[in-house]
């Protein structure tokens, strides 16, 4: 077949609607990037602690699956390198029982790691309730969670994708399901174990490199998490004015950068001692602020940064108001506000000005 009639198909499933992205919570980030859409690559940064991982969970795997259906089918496969399977689905637990009951659950209460503390029963029965949505979910997952270098990632990419199509030959694989979306994150790529006479770097790359021929050949959508430099916030940096963080501070490889069709990275502010950052009252959010920064977009408008509510206790991302349409920001500090305010907001199709952010790359 030629390129000038694939271009026609991929047309032609545009106008049937089947090259939409799924929703990641997010609609103001979504009319930027599309959602979570096929064939594409996404790269997830941040510093450490600053909650790229939660991020990722909550709109990459537990919105999006939400949204999926037998049509846009999802399946995730996921080399967590951080956590154990258990540990995941204990935050899309904490997750879900926020959004369902209204009620912060966080993974430490749900193990009852604390010293002295139980999981009550009232507690307990929630998360009976909630055996459903995790036997729905742990079938549209597969996690690997034990050590990884690149000859581990191909191995078990190519096993895993078996299980949704077939390889034809070297180069051609066919999906079952042609509209099958499918995630495969690395979470984070810092933490991979080089091969003897390998440097970290190297694997790093590699795994980026096998993303861009996995996605080109069998569509998948790698979803890369990786941590910035230490120096990306230093004191030289603030004397210069330059809070926010650069693609350059990308710790130990460039490379998934320039492979990655989207790159968002979240800011926290309050870690940089900022008292106030664009509008937003950060004195008053503190560390439940977040500032999601699309820094490359392959397919639409870049250098945006959009303003988020973060509750880590339940791993929750809300996107807020603009700082100029906020004159109570006790209402934002807590989650139940998410809730009260549970219809989407309209989205216009132009990314408002105060939205924009000029960034030196």
């Amino acid at each position: 077949m030629s390129h000038t009639q694939n271009l026609l198909n991929l047309i032609e499933r545009g106008r049937q609607g089947d090259n939409q992205g799924l929703s990641l919570g997010m609609p103001k980030l979504e009319q930027i990037i599309d959602g979570f859409t096929q064939e594409t690559y996404y790269l997830i940064a941040a510093g450490t602690g600053n909650g790229k991982t939660s991020f990722a969970l909550h709109s990459f795997i537990y919105k999006a699956l939400q949204e999926s259906n037998s049509k846009t089918d999802l399946q995730l496969i996921i080399f967590s390198l951080e956590m154990s399977a258990e540990q995941l689905l204990a935050k899309l637990l904490s997750l879900h029982i926020h959004e369902t009951y209204g009620k912060q659950i966080s993974y430490k209460e749900l193990l009852s790691r604390g010293k002295g503390t139980t999981l009550s029963d009232e507690d307990f029965e929630l998360v009976q309730e909630c055996i459903p949505f995790l036997d729905s979910i742990e079938d549209r997952l597969i996690i690997h969670d034990g050590t990884l270098n690149s000859d581990k990632y191909k191995e078990l990419l190519i096993q895993d994708l078996t299980k949704f199509g077939t390889f034809i030959d070297e180069d051609t694989y066919e999906l079952n399901n042609p509209n099958q979306i499918i995630g495969v994150m690395t979470d984070h790529l810092g933490l991979v174990r080089p091969k003897a006479g390998r440097s970290k770097k190297e694997e790093i790359d590699t795994i980026s490199a096998y993303g861009v021929s996995f996605r080109n050949k069998c569509k998948i959508s790698p979803i890369n998490i990786m941590q910035f430099n230490r120096n990306s916030s230093n004191s030289e940096r603030l004397k210069q004015g330059l809070q926010e963080p650069e693609l350059s501070d990308l710790k130990e490889s460039g490379s998934p950068s320039e492979d990655a069709n989207v790159v968002i990275v979240l800011y926290n502010p309050f870690r940089s001692k900022l008292s106030t950052y664009r509008g937003y009252n950060i004195k008053e959010l503190k560390d439940g602020f977040r500032s999601l920064l699309v820094l490359k977009n392959r397919f639409g408008p870049s250098d945006v940064a959009i303003g988020v509510g973060f509750y880590g206790k339940c791993g929750l991302f809300k996107e807020l108001p603009l700082a100029s349409e906020i004159n109570d920001y006790e209402k934002y500090k807590h989650p139940d506000w998410t809730i009260i305010d549970f219809a989407e907001e309209d989205v216009v199709d132009k990314v408002p000005d105060d939205l924009r952010v000029t960034i030196t790359l």
